[in-house]
C-alpha cells in the first residue's frame, strides 16, 4: 500500500508539482518579509511574537489544548464507549518519535494562532493505519484543487512533494476568501499590531534618552561649542558627575515623558485589542478584567474560544485518522474536565454533583483522579441518603410501610394515640 501510495505521489508530482501558484508567492513573501504597515512597522508572525499579550495570548489558547485529554469514543446502543487499546490510542500519547503529546497539540495550536493554518503529514504502515504525525511549518504548505481533488504541495525539506489530502491534516482557521485556506489573525491585524509595536519602540526610545535630549540656547556667542557639547555628553553618558554652563546658556528639554505622548495609554488600549482579537480574558493577560466576574470570563473564554478550536482539531482528525466505516460511529473528543485539574476545590465540586446527581459513578470519579477502584464503587447512587440505585425501590417501600404504620398509630379509635395510655 505505501509503495502504491509513494509511485502516486511522484506520479502526481510529475504532474503538478511545477506549476507556480500566484498564491504560493504571495504567502511566501509574506512569510519571509512579513506586512509593511503604516505605522513604520513590519509586522510578521514573530515580531508579532514580541508583543506580551499576543504571545501569552497565544500561549494560553495551545497549553488549554494541550492540556485536555482527548479520547476516541465508539456508539453503542447503551450510548457512548471510550475505547483505551488501540493503534489510534497510541499515536494520541506519541504522536512521532520527537515531540510528546503536549508539544505535538502547543505547536500545532501555536501555527494555527499565528499563521490561520496548521499542518502535519499522516505516516501510515502497510495496512493503511496511521502510526506517526509529523507537524509541517505552515508556510511551507500550499493546498490546491485539481480536478475537483485537494492536494497539497510541501516544500519543506525533509517532506518535500505533493501529498493527498487524506495523507495531511490541515486544521484551518477563519476562511473567508479561499475555502482552503485560513486566515492568519496577525495578518489581518497588522495596522493594530503595527502600532503597538511602533509604540514599544517609540517608549524604549523615550526611555533610554527621553529626559536626556536637551537643547542649548544663548543670548550670547559660546566660545567653544564643541567642548561644551562633549562636556555635557560625558555627564549623559555617565563619565563625568558635572559640569558647568558658561554665562548666559540655558538649557531646556526637548523629548516627551511617555506619560506626555500617551504611550502607556496606547499600550493598555493594545492589550484590550488583542484580547479580542484572540478571544483571551483580560484576567488571563493579567491586565485586570472586564468589569465582569472572573469567573464567568473564564466559562466564557472554554465556550467561545476553546470549545470551537477542539471542535475543530476534532472534526479533521475523525475525518482523516478514522476509517470510513468507523467514521459513522466513533468520534475523537477533547475532554474539558481536564481544565479543572489545577482547581482541587472545582474538581471535587464537580465529583460531588455527579455522585449525588446519579449520573457519575464513584469509581469514575476515583479514575479520573488516579486513585484505585472499590468493590461497590460501579453502583450509582441517588439523593436520598445516598441509597444505590437497585435499593431505592426497597428503601420506598420501607418507607411508606413505616408512615402507615405511624399514621395507624395517631389515628387509634380506642383513643389511645401513640400508646399514651395506659
Amino acid at each position: 500500500m505505501q509503495l502504491a501510495n509513494l509511485f502516486k505521489r511522484e506520479k502526481r508530482e510529475q504532474q503538478f508539482g511545477a506549476l507556480p501558484f500566484v498564491g504560493d508567492v504571495i504567502g511566501s513573501f509574506y512569510s519571509l518579509l512579513g506586512r509593511y504597515t503604516r505605522s513604520g512597522q513590519t509586522v510578521t508572525s514573530n515580531t508579532a511574537l514580541s508583543i506580551a499579550s499576543v504571545h501569552r495570548s497565544i500561549e494560553v489558547i495551545a497549553n488549554g489544548i494541550a492540556t485536555m485529554n482527548l479520547n476516541i469514543y465508539r456508539e453503542t446502543v447503551n450510548g457512548k464507549e471510550r475505547i483505551t487499546r488501540s493503534a489510534l490510542n497510541q499515536l494520541l500519547k506519541t504522536p512521532n518519535g520527537y515531540q510528546t503529546s503536549f508539544d505535538f497539540w502547543t505547536y500545532v495550536m501555536a501555527q494555527l494562532k499565528m499563521r490561520g493554518n496548521s499542518y502535519a503529514v499522516i505516516k501510515r504502515d502497510n495496512n493503511f493505519v496511521p502510526i506517526e504525525l509529523h507537524p509541517i511549518m505552515s508556510s511551507f504548505v500550499r493546498p490546491y484543487l485539481s480536478d475537483g481533488m485537494l492536494f497539497y504541495q510541501i516544500e519543506d525539506p525533509i517532506w518535500k512533494g505533493t501529498y493527498a489530502s487524506y495523507e495531511i491534516l490541515h486544521f484551518k482557521g477563519l476562511c473567508t476568501d479561499d475555502p482552503l485556506m485560513g486566515k492568519s489573525p496577525i495578518a489581518m491585524h497588522a495596522e493594530s499590531l503595527g502600532i503597538d509595536l511602533a509604540a514599544m519602540s517609540s517608549s524604549a526610545d523615550v526611555y533610554k534618552n527621553g529626559v536626556l535630549k536637551f537643547l542649548l540656547t544663548s543670548d550670547r556667542k559660546i566660545a567653544d561649542p564643541t567642548a561644551l557639547r562633549q562636556s555635557l555628553d560625558d555627564v549623559v553618558n555617565g563619565q563625568r558627575r558635572s559640569t558647568v554652563l558658561p554665562e548666559g546658556v540655558k538649557m531646556e528639554r526637548m523629548s516627551l515623558s511617555p506619560q506626555e505622548a500617551m504611550y502607556i495609554e496606547q499600550r493598555k488600549f493594545s492589550v484590550e485589542e488583542i484580547s479580542r482579537i484572540f478571544g483571551v480574558p483580560l484576567s488571563v493577560l493579567n491586565a485586570g478584567n472586564s468589569g465582569t466576574d472572573v469567573e464567568l470570563e473564564m466559562q466564557q473564554f472554554y465556550a467561545q474560544t476553546l470549545q470551537p478550536e477542539a471542535e475543530r482539531l476534532e472534526q479533521e482528525l475523525s475525518k482523516k485518522l478514522f476509517t470510513e466505516t468507523d467514521r459513522a460511529t466513533h468520534e475523537f473528543k477533547f475532554v474539558f474536565n481536564s481544565l479543572m485539574r489545577a482547581s482541587a476545590k472545582s474538581r471535587a465540586d464537580y465529583y460531588n454533583a455527579g455522585i449525588r446527581g446519579g449520573w457519575l459513578r464513584r469509581n469514575e470519579a476515583r479514575y479520573m483522579e488516579d486513585l484505585d477502584k472499590f468493590e461497590t464503587g460501579d453502583q450509582m447512587l441517588v439523593q436520598s441518603d445516598l441509597l444505590t440505585a437497585d435499593k431505592l425501590d426497597e428503601y420506598m417501600t420501607a418507607k411508606i410501610e413505616a408512615l402507615q404504620a405511624q399514621a395507624a398509630k395517631n389515628n387509634n379509635i380506642t383513643g389511645n394515640n401513640n400508646d399514651t395510655q395506659s
